[in-house]
């Protein structure tokens, strides 16, 4: 992330416990577990920047540039470490969140139960493979 953007990407440890099943629950190399939190890292500060954004917050051209750059920096982070079917399977969550947003409804957004629900169907389809194979 360039330092210019001046963006701490701060998470408790609680805050991360959402997604430690999904990673112990399925056999993953230890790099591609960091890479995941990573991303679920960057995806929870950007919903938390844009969330927010209210017409009354003294930072919130701030908190809107931060979190576009922070979607951004996903991508470019999820395109790094190959998890482009990830980045797949969550645009469509991704975009109906920032279209609610957008109409006033500031629901919290919980990547850490997507992420799981991908994981399990990519378990699933490497199975399938293997039985094919």
């Amino acid at each position: 992330m360039s330092p210019i953007a001046g963006i701490q990407l701060h998470l408790s440890p609680a805050e991360c416990e959402p997604l430690l099943p999904a990673l112990d629950g399925i056999e993953l190399q230890y790099d591609r577990q960091v890479h995941l939190l990573g991303i679920y890292i960057i995806l929870t500060v950007a919903a938390r920047r844009h969330l927010e954004c209210n017409l009354n917050h003294p930072d919130l051209t701030r908190n809107i540039l931060d979190g576009d750059y922070l979607y951004s920096f996903y991508l470019q982070f999820a395109i790094k470490y190959r998890e482009l079917d990830l980045v797949a399977y969550l645009a469509p969550s991704i975009k109906k969140l920032q279209i609610r947003r957008s109409n006033g409804d500031f629901a919290e957004y919980h990547p850490a139960a997507e992420i799981a629900q991908y994981l399990l169907q990519e378990r699933r389809q490497r199975g399938r493979t293997s039985k094919a194979i």
